[in-house]
């Protein structure tokens, strides 16, 4: 079931990072030519600052978090963990495994309902003199929720492995989540 899982994420990730890595360098291009327009031109670029702050932002944060899950990138503290060995650290890491899953499922539930009901009522905002649909940004954090959900999964499947003893393999804390062999 985790190398199931594992292969299943691995496909994921691709596309979601490829898309967040786009429109890292579509703002880039568009805030540059934004200040361009400003500065030299002396007329910005209606709407910039709602497309960077409601498309761009939220792609960006949300579409690669299953990727840093699973490569274990996230920010960690382990000045009191270093004290311990592999399986009593891996036990620490399923409890705050679980309560992150317990805690990005409720918010993944909660993301998805109000995406739901924004394309509903096409939400839109005004910009300028027009309006902007907005409603297809709200897509982003459900759809990265639930990867990163599948990769705290696979992370809690793992780390209970180690907390058994079961797995010597993923015994070093910085792969524990770099793959199911």
């Amino acid at each position: 079931m985790l190398t199931t899982l594992d292969r299943v994420l691995k496909i994921a990730e691709k596309p979601l990072l490829a898309v967040a890595g786009f429109l890292i360098f579509f703002m880039m291009l568009h805030v540059v030519a934004d200040v361009f327009a400003r500065y030299a031109l002396q007329k910005p670029i209606t709407g910039t600052l709602e497309i960077v702050s409601n498309y761009y932002m939220i792609a960006i944060v949300f579409l690669p978090l299953a990727l840093v899950q699973r490569q274990n990138s996230h920010i960690k503290v382990e000045v009191f963990t270093s004290l311990f060995g592999p399986r009593v650290v891996a036990v620490f890491d399923v409890v705050a495994t679980a309560i992150a899953i317990v805690y990005v499922g409720l918010m993944g539930w909660l993301v998805l309902f109000e995406a739901i009901e924004h394309t509903l009522i096409r939400e839109e905002l005004v910009v300028g003199v027009s309006l902007m649909p907005v409603w297809p940004a709200r897509w982003f954090v459900p759809v990265g929720v639930v990867f990163f959900l599948l990769s705290l999964l696979l992370s809690l499947g793992l780390h209970l492995r180690i907390a058994r003893g079961q797995d010597t393999a993923h015994t070093d804390a910085e792969n524990t989540t770099k793959g199911v062999d």
